[in-house]
């Protein structure tokens, strides 16, 4: 099951964050989330606009994701490629996390933002070998590089048509 998450999820969000973060390190991804992320009131702020969304398995929390509407403000400057059709409106999926058990998140989240848009737009880092291969399944294409607000470098994809 696939809601929207509230106040009362936040303790199951940063358990779930806090396992696929271990997970992330096994697998030699130990740059992309340090410890401690998300920070809690940015986690906090993407419930309250209802970004947040928490998977469920016989009404425990197993993985979540957020999909955020309107502009990114940091892909609005693209390096080494670009968006393949410029500023039309896009939502963003960004935090995809799931604990051990969870299957198919990323595949949830796209079917949830297909409800929103006809394009979305997704980044990871460079050593997040395991996330490229799934973007890549589910359809979106490579588009260049985009930087955080604190200077880190994404690799940045992009899904569907106008």
């Amino acid at each position: 099951m696939v809601r929207k998450s509230t106040k009362k999820d936040i303790p199951a969000l940063l358990d779930i964050f806090s396992e696929a973060r271990e997970r992330m390190y096994e697998s030699g991804n130990t740059k992309q989330w340090g410890p401690g992320y998300p920070p809690l009131d940015a986690l906090e702020k993407e419930v309250e606009k209802g970004f947040s969304y928490i998977i469920e398995e016989n009404e425990i929390p197993i993985a979540t994701f957020s999909i955020m509407t309107g502009k990114e403000p940091t892909y609005s400057y693209i390096f080494d490629g670009s968006w393949p059709i410029g500023e039309y409106e896009y939502v963003t999926i960004h935090r995809v996390a799931g604990k051990r058990k969870a299957h198919h998140v990323l595949k949830t989240a796209v079917a949830e933002a297909e409800k929103l848009s006809r394009i979305i737009r997704i980044d990871t880092h460079q050593d997040n070998k395991k996330m490229q291969a799934l973007i890549k399944r589910y359809g979106f294409s490579y588009c260049g590089k985009i930087y955080l607000e604190d200077g880190s470098e994404r690799l940045a994809f992009q899904k569907g048509k106008i």
